[in-house]
């Protein structure tokens, strides 16, 4: 195996030659100089074998072994230090939910209808869900109680414990204001599509006003009729005395 020295530009054998991390030293037997090769990352042109040292010449002989020096052990590389980014967080900054939405929570947000809150066309003039001419909205009139208001801002604090949204539909129902607070999880809905605990109490609110008016139209309760039948057969009882006494009355008076 030849090549060509950087020194002395003659093309010479390979006699003494030394591994280095970076690839391959070979000395020069003529001038001495040493010629460094980086390992090659392209194809090579020719599929032909490449003879290594200690295989045969060119004149068919064999040539004399190449001298190997003794190379220690390579050091490893220069470790890199890890370098972690660092967040830097103020101790006054204001904690903030991801789930909280922005915005007035009793207000539609826009693209939505402010009475029920449900998408508004871009040329429609009127919601086609509850038939609201957009212009003739007035918004005190479908604000909430201010009870219900401080309710729903209490609520927001705790916002993934059920038990309080429990508590704010029955304290709503016992109101009369079941409706609106029905509406309040609607918007609630419009702001934060999906949430799990808006979408419980919306079907809550519909199984409880379900359930109201199916008591209303089964009639009153046993009890109830009970007691209207009992005041039915006093009332009965009482005429049939009045009408017995002024027939007596009556029937005295001829004789």
């Amino acid at each position: 195996m030849k090549y060509q020295c950087e020194g002395c530009d003659r093309l010479v054998k390979v006699e003494t030659y030394a591994l280095e991390p970076l690839g391959l030293a070979v000395a020069c037997p003529a001038c001495g100089a040493w010629t460094r090769a980086a390992p090659s990352l392209s194809k090579p042109a020719s599929a032909r074998p490449v003879p290594m040292p200690g295989d045969a010449d060119d004149e068919g002989g064999m040539a004399a072994p190449a001298k190997v020096l003794s190379v220690g052990p390579l050091p490893p590389p220069p470790s890199r230090p890890s370098v972690t980014g660092l967040r830097v967080v103020r101790p006054d900054a204001p904690a903030v939910d991801p789930l909280a939405p922005d915005g007035d929570p009793f207000q539609a947000p826009p693209g939505h209808c402010p009475k029920c809150v449900a998408p508004i066309r871009d040329d429609a003039g009127s919601c086609v869900a509850c038939g609201l001419v957009y212009a003739n909205f007035i918004p005190d009139e479908h604000q909430p109680s201010e009870a219900l208001a401080s309710e729903w801002r209490a609520l927001l604090e705790t916002w993934h414990d059920w038990d309080a949204h429990d508590r704010l539909l029955s304290q709503a129902m016992g109101r009369g204001e079941l409706a609106m607070a029905g509406r309040l999880y609607r918007l609630r809905l419009a702001r934060v599509p999906g949430d799990a605990q808006a979408l419980r109490a919306r079907d809550e609110v519909v199984r409880r006003v379900t359930s109201v008016v199916s008591l209303a139209a089964d009639g009153p309760s046993p009890a109830t009729a009970r007691k209207v039948k009992s005041a039915v057969m006093v009332a009965v009882i009482v005429v049939s005395l009045l009408l017995m006494l002024v027939l007596f009355q009556l029937m005295r008076g001829a004789f």
